[in-house]
């Protein structure tokens, strides 16, 4: 099977375009457990290196082979690559290799420098607010030059001049090599496009919730996440994410049909509730150990809520309904006053903590007292739900542009159809979709707004109110169809940009731990449990409007 692997190989190979007079050729092999090891040959031709690369891939009997043929090189004085690297806007977004010298004794894959963070941002980087000003991990270089060739750095930097090279990347998977993507900011991932959206969205979901449920230690809470360069274990919790994280997980093997597996969703339910649940005055309310002592957080509640609620959609088992009850009348309790203002977070007495924390909370808190409604149908909590919706209209939080207030809105718009939810949902999309659409990052919740919104238009445009013509001032039919048509492209951006593809694991220092994840790539790779939460979301309501 390798051989003729192999074959196919350099077939692809010899129609690669390569500007370069001599040819080079990187093998990276990993077993999974352990990060690639990468090998790279120099020849006057390309069949040069092709006898090379057969020889090796003989051996390479491995989890992940990857194979890269350099197709540019560009010569930079050691003032110019500072230069560039400080010109790079968001960290591991520099995605060229990079060899010390011109016969590439010593190089390194862009995928290399990535996952192993041979180069790092400032001290002062704060991720999502300033230019990440990247400069060479002296350190890390060091230590991997050491395991890669043996030798010291010191050794390997006897000249002042760098190459800079660009290459066309083949990944080995179920017996066929996979042409990886040249796009920019995609280099090195495999490529999608709107006919392979489907499948890999699909593929992408049933890796996604694997790799959810696979956070679940036996007693029922997560593993809260990873920054895989390292395989370091992101320590600490959170109250909210726990439970939205369920709740995604819930949604997933819903949309999977893993009736089984809800096991799982339950017991990390079990572990919330009793270690994270407090009972006061009759109400319930969720609890974390802080930094800063007990922090009672509204988003907590309301994911609580929302996690129990799909859990018995699903299921049809009511044995969190009374804590629904008493989750909600916690929310009514202590954290709405009578105009419909909220409180984000309340300390262990139960008083105010911390008036506001973020903008997310209170879309989740209408979101999940609508889904706890429709299990109650106790018409209380519908009153408090349209209380904070009509302060969130008097307030203008649209300007926020939230993806829970646009799940807020399709809730609310089940059970009271007013005409001023309908604007608001409308704006809450409309007013910010340059940004939606041009934003380079994954971004998940942005899909999730999004796909909000869809179903939104698709109730509007049956309303008395839409067919007389009164919100042609901000919205019409084309701005229905870019709605659809950015929805794509961020699905598409999502599986490019936020998928941890095992290419680029292999790269990674536990590969097996972390494929197939979700990530953030400039937040040092970040793979937390919200991050799978969001990806998983988004993509199973675009999957499930676009495609079933």
């Amino acid at each position: 099977m390798k051989e003729v692997s192999i074959e196919k190989l350099a077939k692809q190979l010899k129609i690669v375009s390569i500007e370069t007079k001599q040819k080079h050729l990187f093998l990276s092999v990993s077993n999974g457990k352990e990060r690639a090891k990468v090998k790279n040959v120099r020849g006057e031709t390309l069949e040069d290196c092709l006898d090379w690369l057969k020889q090796e891939l003989v051996k390479a009997d491995a989890a992940h082979i990857r194979v890269d043929a350099v197709t540019h090189i560009e010569e930079y004085s050691y003032a110019d690559l500072m230069k560039r690297l400080s010109l790079v806007q968001r960290n591991n977004y520099f995605r060229t290799g990079i060899a010390f010298d011109r016969k590439f004794r010593t190089a390194f894959l862009g995928e290399e420098i990535m996952g192993s963070a041979l180069i790092r941002p400032s001290k002062n980087h704060k991720v999502g607010f300033n230019n990440p000003e990247l400069s060479i991990n002296m350190p890390n270089l060091e230590s991997y030059v050491q395991r890669k060739y043996n030798a010291p750095l010191k050794d390997k930097l006897k000249q002042k001049t760098f190459y800079l090279f660009t290459t066309q990347g083949f990944y080995f998977e179920a017996g066929e090599w996979i042409k990886l993507s040249t796009k920019r900011d995609q280099e090195g991932i495999r490529e999608t496009n709107f006919g392979l959206l489907p499948k890999q969205i699909d593929h992408a979901i049933e890796y996604g919730e694997d790799f959810l449920y696979q956070q679940i230690k036996d007693s029922g809470q997560f593993i809260y996440g990873y920054y895989p360069t390292y395989d370091y274990e992101i320590t600490g919790y959170n109250s909210v994410r726990h439970f939205s994280s369920v709740y995604a997980l819930l949604e997933a093997q819903e949309y999977l049909g893993k009736k089984e597996e809800l096991k799982r969703s339950e017991q990390a339910l079990d572990w919330g509730v009793e270690h994270l649940l407090m009972e006061k005055d009759g109400a319930q309310y969720v609890q974390e150990e802080m930094r800063s002592g007990i922090s009672i957080k509204l988003g907590a509640q309301a994911l609580a809520i929302l996690a129990m609620a799909k859990f018995q959609t699903i299921t049809g088992n009511d044995k969190y309904q009374s804590i629904i009850n008493q989750l909600i009348q916690g929310i009514d309790d202590r954290f709405v006053n009578e105009e419909g203002e909220t409180t984000h977070i309340l300390d262990n007495q139960l008083e105010t903590k911390k008036k506001f924390n973020i903008i997310y909370y209170d879309g989740e808190a209408v979101f999940s007292i609508l889904r706890g409604y429709a299990i109650t149908k106790d018409e209380r909590h519908l009153q408090l739900a349209k209380k904070l919706f009509d302060r969130f209209v008097e307030k203008k939080y649209e300007r926020y542009h939230d993806h829970w207030l646009s799940y807020a809105t399709n809730e609310i718009l089940l059970y009271l159809n007013d005409k001023k939810y309908y604007e608001f949902g409308l704006k809450n999309a409309f007013e910010n979709m340059n940004f939606i659409e041009f934003r380079d990052t994954a971004y998940p919740t942005l899909l999730e707004l999004l796909m909000a919104a869809i179903k939104m238009t698709d109730k509007v445009q049956e309303t008395s109110y839409f067919k007389q013509g009164e919100f042609t001032q901000f919205v019409s039919k084309i701005d229905f169809w870019r709605l659809r048509q950015v929805a794509v492209k961020r699905a598409e951006i999502e599986i490019e940009k936020g998928v941890m593809f095992p290419e680029m694991a292999m790269f990674m220092k536990r590969p097996e731990r972390i494929v197939h994840g979700f990530y953030t790539r400039h937040d040092k790779f970040r793979m937390r449990i919200d991050d799978q939460e969001h990806f998983l979301s988004g993509l199973i309501n675009f999957f499930d409007y676009f495609y079933k």
